[in-house]
């Protein structure tokens, strides 16, 4: 879809391209949108995505085919890929947290009911109180933030979690690791609180604005003492865009 996308145009690309941290399979795309818009882009990732064991996997599918829920809620195009392609039971309903899950799941053959706003917070918030009985199956990471299934549980639903993948450290070549700290990319993607943690920890230059994805991921960049130029305004690839071509743009303070 090129609704939103930003103006092809060239950015004031910097000449020092931008740094984009998503894990493998994951920022190909978001590369390649910045390239459209004029803008160098390089990919590192600082972490790759294990997933479950199929015996834990086959475990989560089972749960839901068994029909002992009436939720499927989805937070990640990870998670969805996870469960793989399957026919949901009738009677449960499936919740996206915004509307690049919403389109991986369709890509499944998984149809969701209900899409929320891009956010755990959003999500919780969509969701009405538990009817009597409401059971979720929640897929999710290992290093998930607490929101969506402490949410869910305060409006009184049943909360299945699933570990269906983890995230594991990756380290960058040591060029990339020198030139985050030395000043060398023009801007700096951040998509996660753990990979926000990870950039942190190998230190950004301060001349390198830092682009997120989301306010869990801002909240990570501040706590470790670093600066948020600009928070992406939706979490989607087209917002991602859009910020970082604004922050690239903007002249130097």
């Amino acid at each position: 879809m090129n609704e939103g996308r930003a103006d092809s145009a060239q950015h004031g690309a910097a000449p020092r391209p931008v740094l984009v941290t998503r894990p493998a399979g994951r920022g190909e795309e978001l590369c390649t949108r910045l390239r459209e818009a004029g803008i160098e882009a390089v990919q590192h990732p600082l972490i790759r995505l294990v997933p479950a064991s199929e015996e834990e996997l086959a475990a989560a599918r089972g749960h839901l085919l068994s029909g002992a829920c009436t939720h499927l809620v989805v937070t990640s195009r990870t998670a969805a890929e996870a469960l793989g392609p399957l026919e949901v039971p009738e009677g449960v309903e499936v919740v996206a947290v915004g509307g690049g899950t919403a389109e991986s799941l369709r890509e499944l053959g998984i149809t969701p009911g209900l899409v929320a706003g891009g956010s755990g917070a959003a999500l919780v918030e969509a969701m009405p109180p538990a009817p009597e009985g409401a059971s979720v199956l929640f897929p999710t990471s290992s290093a998930a933030a607490r929101t969506v299934p402490d949410g869910l549980r305060a409006k009184g639903y049943r909360v299945r979690e699933v570990a269906v993948y983890r995230p594991v450290p990756v380290e960058p070549p040591p060029a990339v690791a020198v030139g985050m700290v030395t000043g060398a990319y023009g801007a700096l993607v951040l998509t996660s609180s753990m990979i926000a943690g990870r950039a942190a920890a190998h230190g950004v230059h301060e001349s390198t604005p830092i682009i997120t994805l989301g306010a869990p991921t801002s909240a990570a960049v501040r706590a470790a003492g670093l600066t948020v130029a600009r928070e992406a305004a939706e979490p989607t690839t087209d917002a991602l865009v859009r910020a970082v071509a604004e922050v690239l743009d903007a002249p130097p303070p």
